[in-house]
This record gives structure tokens, sequence and C-alpha cells, in this order.
């Protein structure tokens, strides 16, 4: 019986991308939180004109995160498609 490979990618470079992308999107949810504090603040506050260019900017940091993680699963899906099946 064969030993079955790792469920993980052994590319070199592949930990320090997969860290990237984790920082990455740990701030964009940082910038959220933020971002969600200081529009209810402002809202709260009387300014009316903040919330939909917030929600705009949420959108697109929401895109961002979403296509760092989406392109992290396709990177591993790739390397576990490229290893040789186990046999």
């Amino acid at each position: 019986m064969p030993i079955p490979g790792p469920k993980h990618d052994l590319r070199p470079g592949a930990k320090g991308a997969m860290s990237a992308r984790l920082l990455a999107v740990a701030m964009l949810c940082a910038f959220q939180y933020w971002l969600l504090t200081s529009t209810v603040e402002a809202y709260n506050g009387g300014d009316r004109d903040i919330p939909l260019p917030a929600l705009a900017t949420s959108l697109v940091c929401f895109a961002l995160g979403a296509g760092l993680v989406a392109a992290g699963e396709l990177s591993g899906w790739r390397a576990r498609r490229r290893s040789p099946p186990d046999a």
C-alpha cells in the first residue's frame, strides 16, 4: 500500500503566498469594521451623505477579499490536480 501524498501545497513560496493572502484579507476585514463604525457614528451625528459611498467602498473591499480567498482555493485545487494520483 503506497503512502498517500500530502493534502497541502508543497511548492516553493506557497506558504508565503498563503500568509500574504491571509494578512490582506485580515486587513480588509479590519478596514470594513472601521468603515462600519465610522459610518454609523457619522449617520447618528446627522451626516446623511456618508452611508451610500461607504456601502460602495465596503462592497469593493468584500469583492477584493472574496477574490483573494477564491485565488487561494483555486491555487490549492490546481496543485492537488497536478499531483500524481495515489495508486
